[in-house]
């Protein structure tokens, strides 16, 4: 009986170290089991993630530049289309003060062989030498140009509005820069493979504790199933002390177990951190990912939309820079036309001076020309008559020529100012004004 009160004091303690054991190896199978979930759910984003952070910074950066862009273009359209209306005007109000500069300078008729007017007021103006219609028609060209301008800008900066609200509400944002290298899910893998060591040591060690309570319990068994007088035949000392001692390290096992559990919940912890991180990282990604496509598909739907109509302003806003260079180019000439007039009216009055400088040259010339001849004829005359009817004829032929005719002359051309005189000489032989000489022809 003495043995038997000696194994009941080691079963409670076996019991109680035991059902220790097993919640210790409960909690540690429950840790395992998440710390395998997270685990499972890391190496399944892993990839996911990798990708999504890839595109999504390159995607955020594109998504932030056509947003920017558009913002730009917002701004340059109607600033595009208002800096040619200015220019517009600008053009408008020259080309109309040189028109009237124009129509105020009166052509002095007697001045050149200009053609009549046609004028009601009978006037007679720089203005009537300008091509009227040609000015009106380019400014309606470019009128017309610019207001059909304006509407594409008005239309196609309701579209870019509508995009850029459409961007905005995605509410792209800059992604974490986080690292998901595998080297970090290898790390994860470890501290489970190092758990699952540990809940196997647990279990090995309940096992054990548990083998020790069944030892226990049946040996009682068969203590009260047998006589009194026999348990010290059931029961030797060396197993007692077996017992005893297997029960006294119990409480050490327990504590060395809570120690392994406190590290397996530990590792399950920093995994269940790093699903956590993976999980948010994941969604926010996905997010962002969502929100990219909206941004592309609204900066798209933009794109579509204004291609046609960003030709035409493209085409339509060269044709206006060219009509306005050439309204300018008109308004520069007229004023060149204005200012040329003062120089023609002068040049006219330098030519008449000089007209009539050169015919008093002209006029001296003729009358010493005039002169010359006539001493040179009398004294041809002079010497045919005195020693000709002694000079056989083909002894020197020439000796009866008359003297060289020069004739001073106005050339074609000089318009009504008068033509310039030109000095032209000529040859005529003796033979054919014999006549007027008086020499005989037989000579």
């Amino acid at each position: 009986m003495a043995t038997l009160e000696k194994l009941a004091r080691l079963s409670e303690p076996s019991i109680q170290g035991a059902q220790l054991v097993r919640e210790i190896a409960r909690a540690a199978d429950q840790s395992l089991t998440q710390s395998q979930a997270d685990y499972a759910v890391i190496y399944e984003l892993h990839p996911k993630l990798g990708f999504l952070i890839s595109h999504n910074q390159a995607q955020t950066r594109l998504c932030h530049t056509l947003t920017d862009r558009l913002t730009i273009h917002l701004t340059d359209l109607p600033n595009s289309v208002a800096q040619r209306l200015q220019q517009a005007g600008e053009s408008r109000k020259e080309m109309s003060m040189v028109i009237e500069l124009l129509k105020s300078r009166e052509v002095v008729e007697r001045e050149f062989r200009s053609p009549p007017t046609t004028a009601t007021d009978g006037r007679h103006t720089l203005y009537d030498h300008i091509d009227q219609d040609a000015v009106d028609e380019l400014s309606q060209r470019i009128g017309a140009g610019l207001e059909e301008l304006e509407g594409i800008a008005e239309s196609d900066e309701a579209a870019c509005r509508q995009a850029l609200s459409d961007a905005r509400a995605a509410d792209i944002r800059d992604a974490e820069d986080i690292s998901v290298t595998w080297s970090a899910v290898a790390a994860m893998k470890e501290l489970v493979e190092e758990s699952q060591s540990a809940v196997a040591e647990i279990q090995q060690d309940l096992q054990s504790i548990e083998h020790h309570c069944d030892q226990l319990r049946d040996t009682i068994r068969d203590l009260e199933a047998a006589e009194s007088d026999t348990d010290s035949q059931l029961l030797n000392l060396d197993d007692y002390n077996v017992l005893l001692r297997d029960t006294n390290e119990i409480p050490a096992i327990v504590a060395d177990l809570r120690e392994v559990l406190a590290d397996i919940q530990r590792r399950a912890e920093e995994i269940n951190v790093r699903y956590l991180q993976y999980s948010a990282f994941y969604q926010d990604n996905r997010r962002r990912f969502t929100a990219i496509a909206l941004v592309s598909a609204a900066v798209d739907a933009y794109v579509q939309t204004a291609r046609e109509s960003q030709t035409r302003f493209a085409h339509l806003r060269a044709e206006i820079d060219s009509g306005l260079e050439d309204i300018w180019g008109l308004v520069s000439w007229y004023r060149n036309f204005h200012s040329a007039y003062d120089g023609l009216i002068a040049e006219v009055h330098r030519r008449r001076h000089a007209q009539k400088v050169l015919y008093a040259v002209v006029e001296d010339m003729r009358s010493k020309l005039d002169g010359m001849h006539m001493e040179e004829m009398r004294l041809r005359t002079a010497f045919v008559e005195k020693s000709g009817p002694f000079l056989p004829s083909d002894l020197c032929p020439f000796i009866q020529d008359p003297p060289v005719t020069f004739a001073v002359e106005e050339s074609e051309g000089g318009g009504r100012v008068g033509r310039f005189a030109s000095v032209q000489s000529h040859e005529t032989r003796y033979s054919k004004q014999a006549s007027t000489m008086g020499v005989d022809s037989r000579l």
